[in-house]
Protein backbone atom coordinates (compact mmCIF):
# COMPACT_ATOMS: atom_id res chain seq x y z
CA UNK A 1 0.00 0.00 0.00
CA UNK A 2 1.19 3.53 -0.54
CA UNK A 3 1.69 6.16 1.66
CA UNK A 4 -0.20 9.54 1.29
CA UNK A 5 3.50 11.18 0.93
CA UNK A 6 3.63 9.74 -2.69
CA UNK A 7 0.39 11.55 -3.61
CA UNK A 8 1.42 14.99 -2.37
CA UNK A 9 3.12 17.45 -4.25
CA UNK A 10 4.89 20.66 -2.34
CA UNK A 11 2.91 19.59 1.13
CA UNK A 12 -0.23 19.64 -0.38
CA UNK A 13 -2.79 16.51 -1.69
CA UNK A 14 -2.12 16.03 -5.21
CA UNK A 15 -6.08 14.43 -6.80
CA UNK A 16 -4.10 14.19 -10.22
CA UNK A 17 -1.29 12.43 -8.91
CA UNK A 18 -3.62 10.02 -7.16
CA UNK A 19 -5.53 9.45 -10.31
CA UNK A 20 -2.59 8.76 -12.84
CA UNK A 21 -2.19 5.63 -10.02
CA UNK A 22 -5.54 4.38 -10.44
CA UNK A 23 -6.67 4.70 -13.95
CA UNK A 24 -9.56 2.13 -13.66
CA UNK A 25 -10.12 1.89 -17.33
CA UNK A 26 -7.21 0.08 -18.32
CA UNK A 27 -7.91 -2.52 -15.07
CA UNK A 28 -8.68 -5.94 -16.66
CA UNK A 29 -11.07 -6.58 -13.85
CA UNK A 30 -12.78 -3.27 -14.67
CA UNK A 31 -12.93 -4.67 -18.29
CA UNK A 32 -14.61 -7.75 -17.51
CA UNK A 33 -17.40 -6.34 -15.50
CA UNK A 34 -18.45 -4.16 -18.37
CA UNK A 35 -18.50 -7.00 -20.83
CA UNK A 36 -20.65 -9.02 -18.07
CA UNK A 37 -22.86 -6.69 -17.44
CA UNK A 38 -23.27 -5.91 -21.18
CA UNK A 39 -23.51 -9.43 -21.33
CA UNK A 40 -26.74 -9.49 -18.77
CA UNK A 41 -28.68 -6.51 -20.53
CA UNK A 42 -28.70 -8.47 -23.47
CA UNK A 43 -29.70 -11.46 -22.41
CA UNK A 44 -32.69 -9.51 -20.12
CA UNK A 45 -33.79 -7.49 -23.78
CA UNK A 46 -33.59 -11.11 -25.40
CA UNK A 47 -36.05 -12.45 -22.65
CA UNK A 48 -38.09 -9.16 -22.51
CA UNK A 49 -38.50 -9.68 -26.65
CA UNK A 50 -39.70 -13.36 -26.17
CA UNK A 51 -42.45 -12.81 -23.79
CA UNK A 52 -43.29 -9.65 -25.48
CA UNK A 53 -43.52 -10.77 -29.31
CA UNK A 54 -46.59 -13.35 -29.13
CA UNK A 55 -48.65 -10.79 -27.66
CA UNK A 56 -47.91 -7.89 -30.55
CA UNK A 57 -48.41 -10.61 -33.18
CA UNK A 58 -51.93 -11.34 -31.70
CA UNK A 59 -51.92 -7.60 -31.50
CA UNK A 60 -51.51 -6.81 -34.96
CA UNK A 61 -53.39 -9.78 -36.67
CA UNK A 62 -56.56 -9.00 -34.25
CA UNK A 63 -55.95 -5.43 -36.01
CA UNK A 64 -55.77 -6.69 -39.40
CA UNK A 65 -58.53 -8.84 -39.11
CA UNK A 66 -60.30 -5.84 -37.70
CA UNK A 67 -59.78 -3.84 -40.32
CA UNK A 68 -60.85 -6.43 -43.31
CA UNK A 69 -64.04 -6.69 -41.13
CA UNK A 70 -64.74 -3.23 -41.23
CA UNK A 71 -64.11 -3.23 -44.92
CA UNK A 72 -66.69 -5.99 -45.33
CA UNK A 73 -69.68 -4.14 -43.34
CA UNK A 74 -69.01 -1.41 -45.44
CA UNK A 75 -68.60 -2.78 -48.64
CA UNK A 76 -71.92 -4.89 -48.04
CA UNK A 77 -73.85 -2.52 -47.14
CA UNK A 78 -72.87 -0.66 -50.18
CA UNK A 79 -73.85 -3.40 -51.85
CA UNK A 80 -77.31 -3.84 -50.79
CA UNK A 81 -77.87 -0.13 -51.28
CA UNK A 82 -76.82 -0.48 -54.93
CA UNK A 83 -78.97 -3.45 -55.35
CA UNK A 84 -82.15 -2.20 -53.77
CA UNK A 85 -81.85 1.04 -55.91
CA UNK A 86 -81.40 -1.06 -58.85
CA UNK A 87 -84.74 -3.13 -57.61
CA UNK A 88 -87.24 0.01 -56.90
CA UNK A 89 -87.34 1.44 -60.59
CA UNK A 90 -90.43 -0.51 -60.90
CA UNK A 91 -92.34 -3.81 -59.84
CA UNK A 92 -90.48 -6.08 -62.36
CA UNK A 93 -86.84 -4.67 -61.38
CA UNK A 94 -88.15 -5.37 -57.92
CA UNK A 95 -87.91 -9.12 -58.50
CA UNK A 96 -84.53 -9.06 -60.57
CA UNK A 97 -82.47 -11.81 -58.63
CA UNK A 98 -80.01 -11.38 -61.75
CA UNK A 99 -79.58 -7.58 -61.91
CA UNK A 100 -79.31 -7.48 -58.09
CA UNK A 101 -76.73 -10.23 -58.42
CA UNK A 102 -74.62 -8.59 -60.93
CA UNK A 103 -74.85 -4.68 -59.15
CA UNK A 104 -73.80 -6.84 -55.74
CA UNK A 105 -71.10 -8.38 -57.39
CA UNK A 106 -69.45 -5.50 -59.18
CA UNK A 107 -69.69 -3.46 -55.60
CA UNK A 108 -68.13 -6.30 -53.64
CA UNK A 109 -65.03 -7.21 -56.48
CA UNK A 110 -61.56 -6.41 -54.45
CA UNK A 111 -63.13 -8.59 -51.41
CA UNK A 112 -61.49 -11.77 -50.79
CA UNK A 113 -62.99 -14.51 -52.91
CA UNK A 114 -64.19 -12.25 -55.32
CA UNK A 115 -61.55 -10.89 -57.83
CA UNK A 116 -62.56 -9.33 -61.14
CA UNK A 117 -63.53 -12.68 -62.96
CA UNK A 118 -66.22 -14.07 -60.04
CA UNK A 119 -68.83 -15.04 -61.33
CA UNK A 120 -72.32 -16.30 -59.45
CA UNK A 121 -75.53 -16.91 -59.55
CA UNK A 122 -75.56 -15.26 -55.85
CA UNK A 123 -77.35 -18.21 -54.39
CA UNK A 124 -74.49 -19.89 -52.24
CA UNK A 125 -71.43 -19.01 -50.75
CA UNK A 126 -69.32 -16.47 -51.39
CA UNK A 127 -72.34 -14.26 -51.83
CA UNK A 128 -75.97 -14.70 -51.04
CA UNK A 129 -78.46 -12.36 -52.84
CA UNK A 130 -82.28 -12.36 -51.88
CA UNK A 131 -84.27 -10.11 -53.71
CA UNK A 132 -88.00 -9.70 -52.72
CA UNK A 133 -90.92 -7.40 -53.82
CA UNK A 134 -93.64 -5.99 -51.85
CA UNK A 135 -97.04 -5.05 -53.20
CA UNK A 136 -97.85 -3.35 -49.47
CA UNK A 137 -100.66 -6.44 -48.51
CA UNK A 138 -97.53 -9.35 -48.65
CA UNK A 139 -95.06 -9.43 -46.02
CA UNK A 140 -91.07 -8.40 -47.17
CA UNK A 141 -89.69 -10.35 -44.44
CA UNK A 142 -91.06 -12.54 -41.43
CA UNK A 143 -94.46 -11.52 -40.67
CA UNK A 144 -93.77 -7.48 -41.55
CA UNK A 145 -94.76 -5.87 -44.73
CA UNK A 146 -92.84 -2.81 -46.16
CA UNK A 147 -92.15 0.00 -43.66
CA UNK A 148 -95.09 2.58 -45.10
CA UNK A 149 -97.45 -0.84 -46.25
CA UNK A 150 -96.79 0.47 -49.85
CA UNK A 151 -94.82 -1.46 -52.37
CA UNK A 152 -91.12 -1.55 -52.11
CA UNK A 153 -88.41 -3.58 -53.01
CA UNK A 154 -86.29 -5.47 -50.08
CA UNK A 155 -82.55 -7.00 -50.67
CA UNK A 156 -80.97 -8.87 -48.16
CA UNK A 157 -76.68 -9.29 -49.13
CA UNK A 158 -74.74 -12.20 -46.96
CA UNK A 159 -70.78 -11.95 -47.94
CA UNK A 160 -69.18 -15.58 -46.22
CA UNK A 161 -65.50 -13.90 -44.83
CA UNK A 162 -62.44 -15.61 -45.51
CA UNK A 163 -60.55 -17.32 -42.33
CA UNK A 164 -57.35 -15.03 -42.67
CA UNK A 165 -55.46 -15.68 -39.74
CA UNK A 166 -55.88 -18.93 -38.12
CA UNK A 167 -55.97 -17.70 -34.17
CA UNK A 168 -57.69 -20.18 -31.09
CA UNK A 169 -61.00 -17.66 -30.99
CA UNK A 170 -63.71 -17.49 -33.79
CA UNK A 171 -64.85 -14.20 -34.87
CA UNK A 172 -67.24 -12.77 -37.44
CA UNK A 173 -67.54 -14.95 -40.00
CA UNK A 174 -70.46 -13.81 -42.06
CA UNK A 175 -71.86 -10.55 -43.00
CA UNK A 176 -75.64 -9.91 -44.09
CA UNK A 177 -76.84 -6.56 -44.62
CA UNK A 178 -80.65 -5.72 -45.44
CA UNK A 179 -81.89 -2.58 -47.59
CA UNK A 180 -85.59 -1.73 -48.26
CA UNK A 181 -86.75 0.96 -50.92
CA UNK A 182 -90.28 1.92 -51.70
CA UNK A 183 -90.41 1.67 -55.66
CA UNK A 184 -90.17 5.23 -57.41
CA UNK A 185 -92.61 3.74 -60.47
CA UNK A 186 -95.26 1.52 -58.52
CA UNK A 187 -97.19 1.02 -61.50
CA UNK A 188 -96.09 -2.20 -63.05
Amino acid sequence: MRSASEFTEAGKFSFKKFFEHRKFSDCESGKIAKQRNKSRESGNSLIEFAMIAPWFFVLFTGVADAGFATYGLIAVQNAARVAVLHGAANATTASDQAGACALVIQELTGLPKIGSGFSSNCSSDPVTVTVNYCDGTTPCTGSTTSVDSGPAAFVAVTYQLPHLFQLPFTGLTSITRTAEMRLRDPLP
